[in-house]
């Protein structure tokens, strides 16, 4: 299992960004108490010319091999379309992907899909939808949410749900000027449940994936423990420059970590 939250960002301009985060590990066999772990497996997803991002939960072999398919599929169809046609479009690719997996294998497998129709600040809309393949079914079932108008969480997944609900809670707290509803509380509410420890399933450094008002899909850097984690991988001996970084705390900082010339600071972890 695992812990993924996929979130809205939203200004005085309307929506500007969503976002899925994850943490890195995963089980053998999945989800077995006692299980050996690994804290470093990519879970989350970009497509690299056109706003496609996914992240999964659940099962890990199958997502890990068909996912970058479905997302060099993906960046070939660079029509404009709706939402509703973009999400039809990645259910379909997914559901392709699978047809052939024995049904003996086939265990219980959630993927958050965020895409986005339209450009800059006019006309942009925002999609995102949860696909569920039940274990032992050959139908992938799709289930779009409802994107907030403020910014805010739209939905936590896996095994470290619970606590991801109690850690957002704690940030996004009642205080003088209302609810804190800011992508930076989503993202240190999430990085806080991660760095608990307290589901077994979740572990390693979160990995994040995103969409802006234009442009495709990013995959951000994210500096963790002192270190820089691409995709759940260390990269600290070799990073990408030409990546955007961030910490814990969703500040934008440089593959060291230091917070960049001009980048706004954020709050503190709420007592």
């Amino acid at each position: 299992m695992t812990s993924l939250v996929t979130w809205i960002a939203v200004d005085s301009r309307g929506p500007a960004s969503v976002y899925i985060a994850s943490d890195s590990r995963i089980s053998w066999p999945s989800g077995t108490p006692g299980a050996p772990q690994w804290n470093h497996a990519r879970k989350t997803y970009s497509a690299t010319r056109v706003p496609h991002i996914m992240g999964y939960v659940g099962d890990v072999l199958f997502p890990a091999l068909a996912l970058p398919t479905v997302m060099a599929q993906l960046d070939g169809d660079l029509q404009e379309e709706s939402t509703e046609n973009a999400q039809e479009r990645a259910l379909g690719l997914v559901q392709a992907a699978w047809k052939d997996v024995p049904a003996g294998v086939r265990l219980d497998s959630k993927i958050a899909h965020c895409t986005r129709v339209g450009s800059g600040v006019n006309g942009v809309e925002f999609g995102v939808q949860v696909l569920h393949l039940p274990a032992g079914s050959n139908r992938w079932m799709a289930t779009p949410l409802e994107v907030p108008t403020v910014s805010s969480k739209i939905e936590f997944l896996g095994s470290g749900r619970n606590e991801l609900e109690k850690n957002y809670l704690r940030w996004a707290q009642p205080d003088g000027a209302g609810r804190d509803r800011t992508s930076r509380a989503v993202f240190s509410a999430f990085c806080d449940a991660v760095d608990s420890g307290k589901d077994t399933f979740t572990g390693g450094a979160p990995q994040l994936v995103g969409l802006y008002r234009k442009g495709p899909a990013r995959a951000f850097g994210v500096h963790w423990n002192g270190k820089s984690y691409l995709h759940g991988t260390d990269i600290s001996d070799a990073p990408v420059e030409a990546t955007e970084y961030r910490n814990s705390r969703f500040e934008r900082v440089d593959a060291a970590g230091v917070i960049l010339d001009g980048a706004q600071r954020h709050a503190s972890k709420p007592t």
